[in-house]
């Protein structure tokens, strides 16, 4: 009987172990990154397993799908078709399309608020911001912007939303609960997509006309720096204390310190590269490049490419697209 209880401590102190690494094994999977890639070409979505860097799935969306936004919570895509004029509602976890919200003018930049909604929608055409009830696929408001609004970016906190206005040079501040514009801002030539610092108290305007990023304090109302970068850049992120910023026809993606502004490196991806957007903990950014119809996977530490995945045609992720596996 000792050598019988011996034996079963043993072979329970070995079950408890198993136990514990199959329970990590699968906290490890779920908090796992995916990607939804929007690939404008082959009108569908490329949902993206970022560890193994392989395709898990490809939903139709129809309308050539240009922008996406994910929520923290990984539960819903959202997706804009320019063409179709709409906007998709994709249940992440079944992989479905919940239902197509219609919209007007030219849907183009998308973001959505940290809690899930609303969702904001940046319209070409009509230079206004939807304001989105997801849930109930109805426009809550209009917001009217500058010219030819092209991204959408929300606050970590979420209290403030930014259009980057294209044929205005200038992006727009926007009070979250009162949806009015708090102020306009000139940064560069033709800004075409923007992003929150992490602490979000910086927004990264990608300036396709003049070859560089503005760098503005918000709330103050100033651009405090502008930075030259590749040619034709279209949106950036920060990441690891940098700034990554894809260069469409560069097919580089330009690095800077988000402190000193100092040039760092411009990284060869695919050609025409164009959404970016950083992994959870920062430690890899994610660029998809819309002529090679790949996604890219850069080290934010090393600043080396780390793998590559083809997804669909025509590849653009036009917003955040990224999150947690839901």
């Amino acid at each position: 009987m000792r050598a019988s209880a011996r034996g079963w401590r043993s072979r329970g102190g070995r079950f408890v172990a198993v136990l514990a690494a199959l329970l990590l094994g699968v906290a490890g999977a779920a908090a796992r990154d995916v990607a939804f890639v929007t690939n404008q070409s082959s009108d569908d979505l490329s949902i993206v397993d970022l560890e193994t860097m392989a395709v898990e799935a490809t939903i139709p969306i129809g309308g050539k799908p240009a922008g996406v936004a994910v929520p923290p919570s990984g539960d819903r895509a959202y997706v804009t078709s320019p063409e179709a004029k709409s906007m998709a509602v994709i249940d992440t976890g079944s992989r479905t399309v919940l239902k197509r919200i219609a919209l007007s003018g030219g849907p183009l930049g998308i973001a959505v608020h940290p809690s899930g909604a609303p969702v904001y929608v940046a319209d070409w055409f009509e230079h206004q911001l939807f304001v989105i009830d997801p849930e109930a696929g109805t426009i809550l408001s209009r917001v009217d912007v500058g010219q030819s609004p092209s991204g959408v970016a929300v606050s970590p906190d979420g209290a403030i939303v930014v259009t980057a206005d294209r044929d205005s040079d200038q992006i727009s501040v926007i009070d979250a609960t009162s949806l009015s514009v708090l102020r306009t801002i000139k940064v560069g030539a033709r800004p075409f997509g923007v992003s929150f610092s992490p602490d979000g108290a910086r927004v990264y305007a990608a300036n396709v006309g003049s070859d560089s990023v503005s760098v503005v304090d918000w709330k103050a109302g100033t651009v405090v720096a502008s930075v030259p970068v590749g040619q034709r850049p279209y949106v950036s992120v920060e990441a690891k204390g940098r700034v990554f910023v894809t260069d469409q026809y560069g097919g580089t993606v330009s690095v800077f310190d988000a402190a000193t502004r100092e040039k760092l490196a411009a990284i060869p991806v695919g050609e025409y590269p164009e959404g970016i957007e950083a992994g959870a903990g920062e430690a890899f950014v994610y660029v998809a490049s819309w002529f090679d119809n790949i996604l890219t996977k850069i080290d934010a530490t090393t600043l080396e490419v780390v793998g590559t995945v083809e997804v669909g045609d025509g590849p653009r992720a036009f917003g955040r697209f990224i999150a947690a596996r839901p």
